[in-house]
This record gives structure tokens, C-alpha cells and sequence, in this order.
């Protein structure tokens, strides 16, 4: 079998999700010279109706032909200016790797339940632990400037392996659409990714930590209850209910959300042994604090609650809780997350 292919890389500029994606097609705000994009003929303005014979419609659907168009050497990209429909053909480029200086990243591929998932993971000379990163219920990639990245790569230059994967139907990864997912596929995708970060734990015999952030704090839960780890780390993570608001805008489908709902959290919680972390951003308005705090009186294992100043629900830092709610999602990375984690995982 080939290798999971690289999905393609526009090198396009797209405006706001709510302006970005129409009826039609994809907006492009801004083309990068010599990319895809510029060599296909698109200019800023133009919008994409099918990209490898594909509709980009959505954020789903454009994901989706981006992995189709990498898997071929040439696509037609076909786009609207003004009333006049054009197609232009541009080589395929592969999206780019990221690279961590002094920090070998691997891209590999996880089998499960006939689909193959992207995984990359960190490896450091001498690694204190292997940590494996679930992210939040959006469907979108745990790559690049996602906060998921920005952890593994601030615990990758403190000296820790690190294993992220992305869902069915986002980046690279087969399967999906993420938005049709159901929550049982997605803790069993979670269970097989925890499989192999255990391997290499054991391969070099240091500790196993799993971190969650929002409802991958849920889904680390669930793990944990049943699979050996030796820390478990939550960052904007209920004791009870999943709060509605916080499924807004994240793509996924109802039936997820009432697979959500109908999960006994606290129960999930009451199974935990292993030591946990339970991290509080001072602007996390979606996931009220004193719910996040409750799990400490859940678990069966140690616990301890940390207050991280500045930083909303999307590990964005924000001087006060208006920018938070005005500019949220555009909040700056802090690197106090990092610290605190390093150190209580250097206790276990």
C-alpha cells in the first residue's frame, strides 16, 4: 500500500469561515506568488468552485479535495470571476512539514477500523516522558498554529517525545467527514492512538501522560478509566455537562452533540486513578471554572487545580476578558502553559 499521501497546499488566502465559504464556493482573499493557486490562475477575489473535481462549499468539502488533489501529481482547479467561470491546472504541491530545530518530527500513519490516520510525533534525544495531545471538538487540523502544535512543540524543547493525530476527514487522514463522526468511532481511534504512544513509553521506559483539551480532557477520561497512564492533564474540561454554547461553530453533527450530552462525565471521572492536572484559563468563558475544579473531587487519584492567567478557551492569551470575547480564537500562545505542565510532570 502507498503511503498516506501529503494533502495539497494552495498557498491561498482565505477570509473569516463566515464570509470564506458560499453556496458556490471557497472566497480567496490573498494568492501567495508561484503557489497553486497563482499558477492555476486564481487571483484574490475569485472564488473556487471545485478544486479536483471536488465542491469546496465547506470547510468539509475543501479539506477533502485537498486530499484528493495530493494524492495525483496535477488537478484542475476550476473558479468564478465576477460572472465568468475559468479553469487553470497547477502541479500539485504537498502542504509542508513542520520542523523543530534540534527535535525530529515524524509524520507517520495510524491503521484503524480500515481508515489511516495522520499521526506526528516529536522525538527528543533523551526523552522524561511521552505525551500524547487531544485536541478540542473542532474538525480541524492539530498541525501548524493550532495550540495543540504550539504545546507539543513547547514540550518537545523541554525534553518530552510527544504523538498527536488528526481526526477521520481532517488533514491528511482518511475517512470522515469529521462532521458526521460519531463519538464511539472517535474514543476508539483515541484508545488506538494511546496504543501506540504506550509503545513507545515502555520502548523507553518513561512515564505515559495523556493531556485534553476541552472534550479531549472527556475523552482522556475515558482512556484513562480503562488503559494505564501514569498523569492525565485537562485544559478546559467539564465535571458534568458539556456546555451547549461550547459546541457552537465547531462542525460537528447533533448526533455527536447528543452522544456528548448523554455521557455520564462525572462517572468517567470517579474511574480515574492516575494523578491529574486540571488547568483553568482566567478567560475560558465557555467552561465555567468552578465545573473544571469539580473533577479534582472526582477522581480516585491525586488531583490539583492551576490557574493560568490570560489564557481563554482556545489556549489564547488575552489582556482582559473583552478581548477574549471580542478577538477570540486570534489570542497569542503563552508559554506559562508549558512550565506548568513541565514541572508537574517532572513530580510524578
Amino acid at each position: 500500500m502507498k503511503p498516506l499521501p501529503r494533502r495539497a497546499f494552495l498557498r491561498a488566502e482565505l477570509p473569516a469561515d463566515e464570509e470564506a465559504f458560499t453556496p458556490t464556493g471557497t472566497q480567496i482573499a490573498a494568492v501567495a506568488p508561484g503557489g497553486m493557486a497563482d499558477r492555476a490562475g486564481v487571483r484574490a477575489g475569485d472564488t473556487i468552485v471545485t478544486l479536483a473535481d471536488l465542491p469546496v462549499r465547506s470547510y468539509a468539502e475543501l479539506a477533502a479535495a485537498l486530499r484528493r488533489a495530493g494524492a495525483v501529481s496535477s488537478t484542475e482547479i476550476r473558479f468564478a470571476r465576477g460572472a465568468e467561470v475559468l479553469v487553470g491546472t497547477a502541479d500539485v504541491a504537498p502542504c509542508p512539514l513542520e520542523e523543530l530545530e534540534g527535535v525530529g518530527v515524524g509524520y507517520g500513519e495510524l491503521a484503524t477500523s480500515g481508515v489511516r490516520l495522520r499521526t506526528i510525533a516529536t522525538r527528543v534525544p533523551e526523552p522524561r516522558a511521552v505525551i500524547l495531545a487531544l485536541p478540542d471538538l473542532a474538525c480541524e487540523s492539530i498541525e501548524a498554529e493550532s495550540p495543540v502544535a504550539e504545546l507539543a512543540h513547547g514540550w518537545a524543547r523541554a525534553g518530552f517525545d510527544t504523538l498527536r493525530f488528526d481526526r477521520r476527514g481532517v488533514g491528511d487522514s482518511e475517512g470522515g467527514p469529521c462532521g458526521v463522526l460519531d463519538l464511539t468511532t472517535e474514543l476508539s481511534d483515541a484508545a488506538a492512538a494511546l496504543g501506540l504512544a504506550r509503545a513507545r513509553a515502555r520502548e523507553i521506559d518513561v512515564p505515559l501522560v495523556a493531556f485534553g483539551h476541552g472534550v479531549g480532557g472527556l475523552v482522556a477520561a475515558s482512556l484513562a478509566g480503562e488503559h494505564h497512564v501514569h498523569g492525565l492533564i485537562t485544559f478546559g474540561t467539564p465535571a458534568s455537562r458539556w456546555p451547549q454554547s461550547a459546541g457552537s461553530g465547531s462542525g460537528r453533527s447533533a448526533a455527536y452533540h447528543a452522544q456528548l450530552d448523554a455521557l455520564d462525565i462525572a462517572s468517567l471521572w470517579s474511574q480515574v486513578r492516575a494523578p491529574v492536572l486540571v488547568l483553568r484559563g482566567e478567560h475560558d468563558w465557555l467552561v465555567p471554572a468552578d465545573d473544571q475544579a469539580r473533577i479534582a473531587t472526582l477522581v480516585a487519584g491525586t488531583a490539583s487545580v492551576l490557574d493560568l492567567p490570560g489564557l481563554d478557551h482556545l489556549l489564547g492569551w488575552h489582556a482582559d476578558r473583552d478581548s477574549s470575547q471580542r478577538d477570540y480564537g486570534a489570542g497569542r500562545f503563552d508559554a506559562a502553559i508549558v512550565r506548568a505542565t513541565v514541572e508537574w510532570i517532572d513530580r510524578l
